[in-house]
């Protein structure tokens, strides 16, 4: 826009010559403004320099970040399988010591009922034993001294006898003679010496046999107490290991979950730096297309002001301005308007389209309007581009601000 106004105010500047011959103030006004677009490119390039270095500095800490997310997930992913597999063995390995542990008990508690079975079989056996035994230590003494008599009317009598019926210690002949010795028939009466050396036999082979019993009871509690002291081992060292195998089970669940979290977090974050990432690159890749239009466009801006610059300052241009001073005919200024008109028409033609050049080129076309209606046009124009340079400069500031925020 302001390159039209440009064009406008040099066209109008040689009309208003013949009033005041204003050129050098118009000239002196362009080249301020000439400086002024030069100055904004440099700033604009300033700028955008600085946002360069923003989008490089934060498109180098994305891909980092990126870079050791994907680092960070692999481990984790790594960690979450290991924990898990880890998870389940213990949970496998604390199954197993209750088993065992429950089996040490189970086998205590068999091996203590059959102990419990064997010692009460010794108890009545070695209890039987050991009445024949003191019957048969009264019999013989009684024998051997000729009371046989009086011996068989006494409860230990009665014992032997019955001891005589079952022993299986006796051949059948060696039971004929003690019975028949013991009820005193007429059949048979052997000899007391005889009857003596049977229950002495008896009484041999029935200590011999409880000292057998005696001893095997003894051997089979000390093997039962061994059993059990080392199944009670078994069960406390089960115990322990259940015990330990808990806590580690518990304590990587927890890691197990935390793993999990962490790699969820760590996906999520990575998802949205790769996100901002790519909006980043567009952003800066539109503003970089935006910048190169800029640059264009104040190149031309300033290839119009130096081109109008030089035709107000052209001899040419300077003899038209003589040549519509008020001394001249009217007929020479009709004519030297009538150019101006043309020139400025050519040189907003060359300029890009905008709606305020189009009405200045409508003014311009117009037979009966002079140059009073372009010049208040033109007026509003520059007001118009004063207040677009404040949006501009208001802009760039909100631009500044934002990138010094980014970089802190």
């Amino acid at each position: 826009m302001r390159t039209v106004a440009f064009a406008t105010v040099a066209a109008v500047a040689e009309h208003q010559a013949a009033l005041a011959n204003p050129i050098r103030r118009v000239v002196n006004m362009l080249q301020g403004l000439q400086s002024k677009v030069e100055a904004e490119a440099k700033e604009a390039e300033a700028l955008f320099a600085k946002f360069q270095c923003y989008c490089a500095s934060n498109d180098k800490k994305l891909s980092d970040s990126i870079s050791s997310g994907d680092e960070a997930i692999t481990r984790l992913e790594s960690s979450v399988k290991s924990t898990a597999a880890e998870k389940t063995q213990t949970k496998s390995d604390l199954a197993s010591h209750k088993e065992d542990r429950e089996a040490a008990k189970k086998a205590i508690a068999e091996a203590t009922e059959m102990r419990e079975k064997e010692h009460s079989d010794f108890t009545s056996e070695s209890g039987d034993l050991k009445a024949n035994i003191g019957a048969l230590s009264q019999a013989i003494p009684a024998i051997e001294k000729g009371m046989a008599g009086s011996f068989l009317q006494t409860p230990a009598g009665s014992k032997l006898a019955r001891i005589a019926e079952v022993s299986m210690q006796l051949t059948d002949g060696q039971k004929s003679d003690l019975q028949a010795f013991l009820q005193g028939t007429s059949q048979y009466a052997p000899a007391s010496g005889q009857i003596v050396g049977i229950l002495k036999t008896m009484k041999d082979e029935m200590e011999a046999n409880l000292a057998e019993i005696t001893k095997n009871e003894n051997e089979s509690a000390q093997s039962h107490a061994g059993m059990v002291a080392a199944k009670n081992s078994e069960i406390a060292a089960a115990t322990e290991a259940i015990e330990e195998k808990t806590g580690r089970a518990g304590d990587l669940a927890v890691k197990l979950v935390t793993e999990k979290n962490d790699l969820k977090e760590t996906e999520e974050t990575k998802a949205a730096d790769e996100s901002f990432l790519r909006s980043l690159r567009a952003d800066c890749e539109k503003t970089a297309t935006d910048q190169e239009a800029a640059k264009k466009a104040r190149a031309t801006e300033l290839v119009a002001i130096a081109d109008t610059i030089k035709m107000l300052n052209s001899d040419e241009a300077q003899e038209l301005f003589k040549k519509t001073l008020p001394s001249p005919s009217l007929i020479q200024v009709h004519q030297s308007e009538s150019q101006l008109r043309r020139r400025a028409l050519a040189m907003l033609r060359r300029m890009r389209p905008s709606v305020s050049g189009d009405l200045i080129m409508l003014a311009l076309q117009g037979k009966k309007q002079g140059f009073e209606k372009v010049l208040e046009q033109i007026d509003n124009m520059v007001k118009s581009l004063a207040k677009e340079q404040e949006d501009d400069d208001q802009k760039k500031a909100y631009c500044e601000s934002e990138i010094d925020k980014a970089e802190d």
